[in-house]
């Protein structure tokens, strides 16, 4: 049955949903930097935490008949949110099928990575009480999208400079997890934008 009351705080869960999206992705920068079993491992953890935080949202959604924010614009938030951690989670596990470890230009789009998702964090934290700076935190991280795929073209230029064709095809795999990820960053910055002029 539908909920007639806000008898949830959705704000305090996207919040909630972005503070994982960070531990994840920090995550994946120590892995990046440490490539233990221990650290590939915990980055497995928060992303199974991160879909958690995912499901309490959409169950919150389905299950509530009034919403702060447009249901559409909450859900297709909190999903492109979530891809990040899947694609943190991704990168790790790929790299242990495909036997490499990370390299320099993957702990760097990492990082890259880390500043969208807490300047996503910054976004949704001001989405209830303090608007006005999420067009302005919004636009930086749509500013590292861009610095991510100047650094995942550089990074592929490095690559074919080489003649290992495995090489390549494994590293090149890899590098694109990171681009999506940040697509996926840029999406939610343009979103945050959207439900603020519509709030």
């Amino acid at each position: 049955m539908l909920k007639r009351k806000e008898s949830l705080d959705f704000y305090s869960i996207l919040i909630s949903q972005a503070q994982v999206i960070c531990e994840t992705v920090r995550a994946l920068c120590a892995f990046c930097e440490d490539p233990t079993e221990e650290k590939g491992n915990f980055v497995k953890a928060k992303e199974r935490e991160a879909d958690q935080v995912h499901y309490q949202l959409v169950d919150a959604i389905n299950h509530t008949f009034i919403t702060p924010i447009d249901r559409d614009d909450l859900f297709r938030l909190s999903t492109s949110i979530d891809d990040l951690a899947d694609y943190a989670w991704t990168t790790v596990k790929d790299l242990h099928i495909y036997d490499i470890l990370p390299d320099k230009n993957l702990c760097s789009m990492a990082h890259i990575l880390l500043q969208m998702a807490e300047g996503l964090l910054v976004c949704v934290t001001a989405l209830k009480n303090n608007r006005s700076h999420v067009a302005g935190e919004a636009k930086k991280v749509k500013k590292l999208e861009n610095a991510m795929n100047e650094r995942f073209h550089e990074s592929i230029a490095e690559l074919f400079a080489s003649d290992d064709i495995k090489r390549i095809l494994k590293y090149r795999e890899i590098y694109s997890h990171m681009n999506h990820a940040s697509d996926k960053g840029d999406m939610c910055a343009d979103l945050l934008q959207d439900i603020v002029v519509k709030l």
